[in-house]
């Protein structure tokens, strides 16, 4: 562990925005309004953490398009000769023209079948229609918040070995003015392990991450809908970034769970999806595809396709806000659960290593970097904190920092993150106490510590 005292004071202003040591980018902020300050010793989990910010059936361009999808059962299925445990039916075109991707799924969302009134009997299930909105709103309003954790990342483009494991949670992602998901949240993993996937090995190519088979199980409640949702022997398909990532993942549903699922808007609530019971069963007795029952003949899972788009977060393995994360909310104070060691890992440690010079450290330099850059390249964001210190202002301010520091000196955004977040959360609640000529004061100190992070603890730097 680096233990190098960093002074940010390169100016007055920067002495008063970057007060304790290091930050970024809304990692660790105030709690969002209506988030309960999380445990200090909550853990942060390690590797790359994202939360989905939208999840749902994956539509095509076409009925002909290619699917970005994946080979479940290692087969081309033919209608006219099932193979063992599979129901009859016909594959769909990859995007690199691969046959053999599941999707039966798909052939309810198109099912041309109509209703007495000429509307589709299953056209809640088409894009943008009923189903399609309340499972996207769900993965925002925390009613089914879902977490991946991507470790053993050496290269975003091409690595051979990578471990993911999916979360359920049961935090709310912090949202900005516009509804959309903000990065930098902090978010716990679910207390009930059985909503934890296990860990399974994958690999990238080209920028694209494939990983399974995978079972993943989320606790849902959405609207009149209180349930679990299960897909299992699923594989993952996601386009990594480092803000975040878009993909599919493609697996089984087990039709007594989406019977289940759908049991009370079908039957119980005066036929809130548009389709009866009756109706569900028998499109199920058609289109499912694995699994296949010999006492009847019927296949209980359907090979499902679902989209999904991520943005980064920090993955905390107990404890927690509720909602909290982002820039945190207008209240101030309450921090998240706290990040540590940030900067310790084989590749910022060597980035490191490859800035300090016989003067100076690694940690020194990043430092002065870090003073240097709210002015020579976020003087806007500053401005907006400034006069507006509202969670986007912050957030938007913590987020250019942390770009700025990692465009400078080759550390990842995870690292970068400790820096922005304490810039971020200082300028907008300790720029009195941190003024010149008390930018060095335990007052000014103690304000940070009290409602920002503790930057030392997050970077690892002491």
């Amino acid at each position: 562990m680096h233990r190098t005292a960093i002074s940010l004071a390169r100016s007055p202003l920067s002495a008063a925005l970057c007060i304790a040591v290091i930050g970024c980018g809304g990692a660790s902020q105030p709690a969002g309004v209506g988030g309960a300050g999380g445990a200090p010793s909550s853990r942060i989990l390690p590797g790359l953490g994202f939360v989905a910010t939208s999840f749902g059936f994956y539509y095509p361009e076409s009925a002909d398009s290619p699917l970005d999808g994946a080979n479940l059962d290692d087969a081309v299925s033919d209608s006219s000769s099932p193979r063992q445990r599979e129901c009859a039916h016909d594959d769909f075109m990859g995007m690199n023209d691969e046959p053999g991707v599941d999707y039966n799924f798909l052939r309810i969302i198109t099912d041309e079948a109509t209703r007495d009134d000429g509307k589709y009997v299953f056209g809640g299930f088409r894009e943008g229609q009923l189903v399609d909105g309340v499972i996207s709103g769900a993965t925002k309003n925390g009613s089914m918040t879902i977490l991946v954790q991507v470790q053993g990342v050496d290269d975003l483009d091409n690595d051979d070995d990578v471990a993911v494991q999916i979360f359920a949670s049961e935090d709310s992602p912090a949202l900005g003015t516009d509804n959309s998901v903000l990065p930098g949240a902090t978010l716990s993993i679910h207390p009930e392990s059985r909503f934890h996937s296990g860990e399974v090995r994958g690999r990238i190519e080209e920028g694209v991450l494939t990983a399974g088979p995978i079972d993943m199980l989320f606790p849902i409640d959405i609207m009149i809908v209180r349930d679990e949702l299960l897909v299992h022997d699923s594989i993952l398909r996601l386009r990594l970034g480092e803000e975040g990532f878009e993909g599919t993942v493609t697996g089984y549903w087990d039709v007594a769970n989406i019977r289940s699922i759908i049991g009370v808007p079908t039957t119980d609530n005066g036929n809130a999806a548009n389709f009866t019971i009756e109706q569900f069963d028998a499109a199920m007795a058609e289109f499912a595809d694995w699994d296949v029952d010999s006492a009847t003949g019927l296949c209980r899972s359907i090979s499902t396709i679902f989209q999904i788009r991520g943005t980064r977060a920090f993955l905390a393995s107990d404890g927690g806000p509720n909602g909290a994360g982002g820039a945190g909310g207008d209240d101030g104070g309450g921090g998240g659960p706290a990040l540590l060691d940030q900067c310790l890992n084989p590749d910022d440690e060597a980035a490191l290593e490859a800035l300090a010079t016989a003067d100076q450290s690694g940690p020194a330099i990043v430092g002065g970097i870090a003073g240097d850059c709210p002015i020579e390249a976020c003087g806007t964001e500053v401005g907006g904190v400034l006069s507006d210190s509202s969670e986007a202002a912050r957030n938007a301010l913590g987020d250019c920092i942390a770009s700025c520091i990692a465009d400078r000196t080759g550390l990842s955004l995870q690292c970068t993150a400790c820096y922005g977040s304490i810039a971020a959360c200082s300028t907008a609640f300790c720029i009195e106490p941190c003024l010149p000529p008390n930018s060095g004061s335990p007052e000014c100190a103690n304000c940070a510590l009290e409602n920002c992070i503790d930057v030392n603890a997050c970077t690892g730097f002491y």
